[in-house]
């Protein structure tokens, strides 16, 4: 058991670094390829404001406070027992506040797993929500759906993206896509993970439990969306989505986060509000960019129906051998 807890924390890290690293990697390799990077090559040149590396290189602090998200998995494998979590271990020290992680936690930091275990221990209605393939796909699905108004209405994005300078399609989506999204995200997932550390310091000092955990929660997620908003305008100053749309975004993505223990929901709604919001501005066939999601979004419903089939048939046969074996 105790391996097993050990591999479940070790592929939580180990998950969220790829995801780190394949945001670096596809805009670097753009970037190169498609020569995103070749105005700021020029002899005598210098970087200017808007040059796709000077805005890449911006969001390098951004990332490298994305990499120390996994402080908190590191430290709640240390000093968090295994059939405890951060808010029901009791005598906690100043050090609980860095043992809360939401990279991907659904069954300890969830608040619709717990809900579920709470009425239903035993089939617990969330239970769906421990592979994070599943989480990925219904939020591609949920908020390529969301995509689908931005085609028209760009205004509705809640979120800015970097004015880049003339580049390729390719390098201004990968960039204004990924960097951003996984940067940002980041950024607001070591605050809003250290906010609920503290949460969780004061409710295993007190032994509030779970429900006064999330109650509080709810107020960190307040003060999310004005750190969000506060981020935006510092960054985008006056010329994207307003103060209090982006302050709506950083409420509701921070309360995603608690409610499926895991950043990904939030991060996927972010990057498919970045390239839609990219994509509406540079392409004027509407139409064609509409279809195109159409059928994407159902290839992605028909290749998880069918993923969630072959899962199910192979636990039939797994059964079957099980019991012929006994």
């Amino acid at each position: 058991m105790k391996d097993g807890y050990l591999r479940s924390e070790l592929k939580e890290i180990i998950f969220y670094l790829f995801i780190l690293g394949l945001t670096i990697a596809i805009p670097l390799g753009v970037g190169l390829a498609l020569r995103g990077f070749e105005e700021s090559f020029i002899p005598g040149s210098s970087l200017e404001f808007g040059a796709y590396l000077t805005s890449f290189l911006t969001y390098i602090p951004f990332l490298f406070v994305s990499l120390l998200c996994i402080i908190f998995p590191i430290a709640s494998l240390i000093t968090i027992d295994k059939n405890k979590t951060a808010v029901t271990q009791t005598n906690p020290s100043w050090f609980r506040i860095f043992t809360v992680s939401f990279i991907y936690a659904p069954e300890k930091y969830g608040m619709l797993y717990k809900i579920g275990e709470y009425f239903n221990p035993k089939k617990n209605f969330m239970r769906w929500s421990l592979n994070p393939l599943r989480i990925l796909i219904v939020s591609i699905i949920i908020f390529g759906i969301y995509g689908l108004f931005l085609i028209g209405n760009p205004q509705l994005s809640v979120s800015g993206v970097p004015q880049l300078q003339q580049v390729t399609l390719a390098s201004e989506v990968a960039f204004g896509a990924l960097v951003p999204a996984f940067a940002e995200n980041g950024l607001l997932l070591f605050i809003f993970m250290t906010l609920m550390g503290v949460n969780a310091y004061i409710c295993a000092k007190r032994n509030l439990g779970y429900k006064y955990f999330f109650a509080i929660g709810i107020l960190v997620c307040i003060l999310m969306g004005f750190f969000w908003g506060s981020l935006h305008t510092i960054v985008y100053g006056n010329s994207d989505a307003s103060f209090w749309a982006t302050v709506v975004f950083g409420f509701f993505g921070s309360l995603l986060t608690m409610f499926f223990g895991n950043f990904i929901p939030w991060y996927v709604w972010h990057i498919i509000n970045n390239v839609f919001r990219t994509l509406s501005k540079a392409i004027f066939l509407k139409e064609d960019l509409f279809i195109i999601t159409i059928i994407t979004i159902f290839l992605v419903t028909v290749i998880w129906i069918g993923i969630e089939l072959l899962n199910r048939k192979r636990k039939k046969k797994k059964q079957q051998y099980s019991i012929e074996g006994n």
